[in-house]
């Protein structure tokens, strides 16, 4: 009897422990809207390929393949990613409010009128991005320098230490975050939606922009989409 008492002590108190460790952390959400190529959930030492209607969850890590791109759907926070070739991005939960991690290559954010208090962020190795309901371009390279290209509203860009004042760029303007440098004061982009879909990159500061990808979309894009190209209709969780 007394040992039988210690052990569910021991599981009590690991419950207890695990819930108050994990308390801020909430799961979100998230649906694949569209894909055009493929889009892989890395799980090691495999990739599973992933299509319309799998519900990846926070945590999960995502990398688009060549000439290929995806629309990432958060419905309870009015947010659509759209992920560009070659981009490799996690589902974050680590962190209050951040939707999504960003490691390397480009995508185009849309925000909608959001009710909630909960911030809606983006981060990637250099910058933390925090909006209201906007809409803008983001390129992260190899070496985690970040371009923010705003297209609608205002992003309030700061740096991942906190070292930096936070910079705030407004619709029609651009700025780039490099480790271990103060963000660059913003600077106009003369770029549409449509351009930063088709991999044009104004950059006075010197960031140049290449590639594409197939069936990019003029102005804002929802979180409805259309079957993905060469993929059937996958799990509700995961793709075959």
């Amino acid at each position: 009897m007394k040992t039988t008492f210690s052990v569910a002590l021991l599981i009590t108190s690991v419950v207890l422990v695990t819930a108050a460790t994990n308390h801020d952390v909430v799961s979100i959400a998230y649906d694949i809207v569209a894909v055009e190529g493929k889009l892989f959930l890395e799980v090691e030492p495999e990739a599973h390929r992933l299509s319309v209607g799998d519900q990846p969850i926070s945590g999960d890590r995502l990398r688009t393949g060549s000439s290929s791109s995806a629309t990432i759907g958060v419905p309870s926070h009015t947010t659509v990613f759209r992920l560009s070739a070659k981009t490799t991005c996690t589902l974050a939960h680590d962190r209050p409010g951040v939707l999504l991690h960003v490691e390397k290559g480009r995508l185009r954010a849309l925000f909608g009128t959001f009710t909630g208090t909960d911030p809606r962020l983006v981060t990637t190795p250099s910058a933390v991005l925090a909006v209201r309901g906007t809409e803008y371009g983001l390129k992260v390279k190899k070496n985690g320098d970040t371009q923010i290209v705003v297209f609608d509203g205002v992003v309030e860009v700061t740096d991942p230490t906190g070292e930096s004042p936070p910079i705030r760029v407004e619709a029609g303007q651009q700025t780039r975050v490099r480790h271990g440098r103060p963000i660059e004061a913003p600077a106009p982009h003369h770029l549409s939606p449509d351009d930063w879909d088709r991999g044009r990159t104004s950059s006075p500061q010197g960031m140049s922009g290449s590639g594409s990808y197939p069936g990019s979309q003029s102005g804002s894009f929802g979180s409805t989409g259309a079957g993905s190209a060469g993929s059937g209709g996958g799990s509700k969780r995961r793709g075959g």
